[in-house]
Formats: structure tokens, sequence, C-alpha cells
């Protein structure tokens, strides 16, 4: 099973290879306290391992992705027989909801960004 993606910087095609999570943790001394109370910061990001046509695996972000294919199916005609099925998940249901002005796809009103393409939205 493959799963070709889409750099949105650069356009070019990969196959996706796997998905995980990235920690960091990082300090510097901080202003007041110098190197006796350095500044900490820490967190986790969602990444994906993608491999390009040479085998050459690399690392990103996952909202710097985007699915275009799977199996040579796209994405758009593997979910078309379940968008008219009346289902509707929590974030369709929100009625304070809105579709997102780039990729269209559902956002509520708490979103500060588009969980599918990573849009900045307004407050």
């Amino acid at each position: 099973m493959a799963t070709i993606v889409v750099l949105k910087v650069t356009g070019k095609h990969y196959v996706l290879v796997g998905t995980g999570y990235s920690f960091f943790k990082n300090s510097r001394p901080s202003f007041v306290g110098g190197t006796l109370f350095p500044h900490q910061e820490e967190g986790e990001s969602l990444c994906a391992a993608i491999s390009d046509e040479f085998g050459v695996i690399r690392w990103v972000q996952t909202n710097e992705i985007r699915v275009i294919e799977i199996d040579g199916v796209r994405i758009g005609e593997i979910l078309e027989p379940y968008l008219n099925l009346g289902l509707t998940s929590d974030r369709e249901s929100d009625p304070l909801g809105d579709c997102c002005p780039a990729c269209g796809i559902g956002v509520s009103a708490q979103d500060k960004e588009c969980p599918s393409c990573g849009l900045r939205l307004m407050d």
C-alpha cells in the first residue's frame, strides 16, 4: 500500500513511509538568572517520514504535507461514497463551524489554524 504526499512548499511528490511524534526540550540562559535559572521550552510536534525516488528518507512536520492518493486512487475518490451519508463528525456538527477558505475542510470557531492545510485563521 503506497500513500503519495506532496510537500506543500516545493510541490514535490513523496511516498509516505510513516508518522510519529517529535519531542523537544530546549533551554537557554534566562535574562535574570543566567544559567542558574535557565529558560526552558518543551513540546511535541507531529512528524512524518517521507521518501523520494532515490529512497532518501526525511522527516517533516505533518502540516507541511498533503495526501494526494493511496494505492493509485485519489483521496476524493476514496471518500466520495462517504460524503453524502448524512453522518457528521464532532467538528461538522459544531453549529459555529465553518469551512477553511483554502482547502474546504470543516473548521470550528476554536481553531486557530486549519487542521488540514495549516492556514492561519483569523480570530
